[in-house]
């Protein structure tokens, strides 16, 4: 199948690099490190008050540091931009394969080899050094599975979003920019979502970027109702449908940009 190939092909492209890849992994652990330092300070004293201590926000921390190379840290806009400017969209919608698949299969290849030469390396350094989390109960890892392949789901049509609407806008490097912000500020990455403001903390838990960070994050640490998977499903399911829309209508508008 056209798709499954399209996923191996993105997976070995990456393989190339995997050496260079090396210093984004120790950036990223680093940068783990810091947040647990800043928030160990931050709970210092005050664990009775908190719904976490010190030892939860470090497996907090350290989850959502390799959740983020899956469903975080994807390729801007799926580079469907790169196309529109340069007029290869033409091409590629106009192929008999579906282009959402096209693209998102891609980027699936991406976050496969993301997996295994990003995230388990960084939570192997985790592991290692302060500590992290291993769910105790044996269901939990079956939930766990489905809640990060829909944090996935959700992130990926988040980015393609992003960059379908270069078909009309042409640079979607600001729109990018408010994707990232939103997911790593109301996703939970550095914060969670319990210490937001009210109504800010319930409102966001209804929303798409708590499904692509926190929910996967809290159900692997057992810190999460199983239910909220129904929350991802959700939008996963509406973000899909709102792109095949979105996509029909660009091949509808299609205005070759660039050559």
């Amino acid at each position: 199948m056209v798709y499954w190939i399209l996923l191996q092909k993105s997976f070995m492209t990456n393989l190339q690099y995997k050496v260079a890849h090396l210093i984004n992994n120790a950036a990223s652990a680093i940068f783990g490190f810091v947040f647990i330092a800043i928030w160990a300070g931050v709970l210092q004293g005050k664990e009775q008050s908190s719904p976490y201590d010190v030892m939860d926000m470090t497996y907090y921390i350290a989850a959502s540091q390799c959740i983020l190379w899956l469903s975080g840290f994807l390729t801007a806009g799926l580079n469907i931009q790169t196309g529109v400017r340069n007029g290869a969209i033409s091409f590629e919608l106009a192929r008999p394969s579906n282009f959402f698949l096209y693209v998102t299969s891609q980027e699936a290849g991406r976050l496969v080899y993301n997996f295994f030469f990003r995230s388990v390396p960084i939570g192997l350094v985790f592991a290692l050094t302060v500590g992290f989390y291993v769910p105790q109960h044996f269901s939990s890892y079956l939930f766990i599975c489905i809640s990060v392949l829909l944090a996935i789901i959700i992130s990926v049509n988040l980015h393609y979003l992003v960059g379908i609407s270069a078909c009309w806008t042409t640079e979607v490097a600001w729109a990018h920019f408010v994707n990232f912000t939103l997911l790593a500020g109301l996703g939970g990455q550095m914060v969670p979502i319990d210490f937001l403001p009210a109504p800010l903390s319930t409102l966001t838990q209804y929303l798409p970027f708590a499904g692509a960070i926190y929910y996967p994050v809290m159900i692997f640490l057992e810190k999460a109702t199983n239910d909220v998977i129904w929350i991802q499903l959700f939008w996963a399911i509406t973000l899909t449908l709102v792109n095949l829309w979105i996509t029909e209508r660009a091949r509808q508008k299609l205005e070759i940009q660039g050559g």
